[in-house]
């Protein structure tokens, strides 16, 4: 990792982990890149003061299906309850057979006098794609679920931006309910379960499905990447595991996910709406998110019926790497395989 000179936090958001790698990496350039300011002064007055350059773009330079009307009728005919770490919950824009967006008709010029010198435009007009100065050693994008519609595109660009010989790594998890064995105890979420599926939906009809479908190896495959590696973690929520760490972790997760339940949920359902109606009120999503946090809490504090306390309930944590291969005769800098794993935590 000494040899690694140029690092990317995409989707860095309030920035720890920029604010760490820089710290513990001081002679290398961390660049955290994210389409609107978060709390980063936060970050850096808690961590500590470090040189992560901070950059403000909205990389989705392809956007989403906007034909609302469409995404609503094919959510009707799609099983939102599939497995969501397999490829693809949406086609792709690609498999439909259209690429990243372009200028519009009316910067193409077609006539003489349109293409006139215009002594008013300084640059030429940006094209599609990401545009970073210099490439970089590794690309690092974590909680990305949703954030895009095309994933074709996005591991193009970061195949494209990365150095030969340099590494990408992916992280995110899936929160699935915990599996109730049928006829022993009463589904414990009736509604956990209904917000669960209603926000899959409503991301479904946003154009921008979540899940960890968009960490299938096959699209780093197909944008070139080799060395591809998964890691997978279970981790508990809840205080059921009888190992002391894992019980503070566990509880420490359950404290996240209920703070985490309104960010998440009134959004998605206030614009998009479940299958059954276009929108949700925005008193409606807090008042079933309060009923939802009191059924998380009984679970996390009642027995089965032999009187143990509730278990199983887990997370699935996911990292993803690949590597650029390094150009035909040529050297590079790279990262030594299998450092990646753990920089996410």
């Amino acid at each position: 990792m000494h040899e690694t000179r140029r690092v990317l936090d995409l989707g860095t958001g309030p920035g720890h982990w920029a604010v760490a790698m820089a710290r513990q990496y001081p002679h290398t350039e961390v660049v955290g890149v994210d389409m609107a300011v978060w709390d980063v002064e936060t970050t850096e007055e808690t961590i500590g003061a470090t040189s992560v350059n901070w950059e403000i773009d909205d990389l989705d330079v392809w956007g989403v299906e906007d034909d609302f009307d469409d995404l609503t009728q094919r959510l009707k005919r799609y099983d939102i309850t599939h497995d969501y770490a397999n490829r693809e919950p949406l086609s792709s824009v690609k498999q439909k057979g259209k690429g990243p967006a372009s200028p519009s008709d009316s910067s193409q010029p077609h006539t003489p006098s349109e293409s006139a010198y215009d002594s008013y435009m300084l640059e030429a007009e940006a094209q599609p794609g990401w545009h970073f100065s210099e490439p970089f050693d590794l690309i690092y994008m974590r909680g990305m679920k949703g954030a895009f519609a095309y994933w074709e595109g996005v591991y193009d660009e970061i195949y494209r931006n990365l150095s030969p010989g340099g590494w990408i790594e992916v992280v995110d998890f899936d929160m699935s309910l915990p599996n109730i064995e049928a006829g022993v105890d009463q589904f414990p979420f009736p509604t956990l379960a209904k917000l669960y599926l209603g926000v899959m939906q409503a991301a479904f009809k946003s154009g921008r499905p979540v899940g960890t479908f968009y960490m299938h190896p096959t699209y780093l495959e197909d944008a070139g990447f080799t060395n591809i590696k998964q890691t997978y973690v279970n981790v508990p929520i809840g205080q059921w595991p009888e190992d002391e760490e894992q019980r503070t972790i566990g509880k420490l997760h359950l404290v996240c996910i209920m703070e985490m339940l309104e960010s998440m949920l009134l959004r998605y359902l206030t614009m998009w709406g479940d299958a059954t109606k276009d929108h949700w009120t925005k008193e409606e999503v807090l008042g079933m998110v309060e009923l939802a946090k009191g059924e998380v809490m009984d679970w996390a504090n009642g027995t089965d019926r032999f009187g143990n306390i509730r278990e199983g309930w887990c997370a699935s944590y996911k990292w993803i790497v690949g590597r650029k291969p390094f150009e035909s005769g040529e050297g590079g800098v790279g990262i030594v395989e299998g450092s990646l794993v753990g920089w996410g935590n």
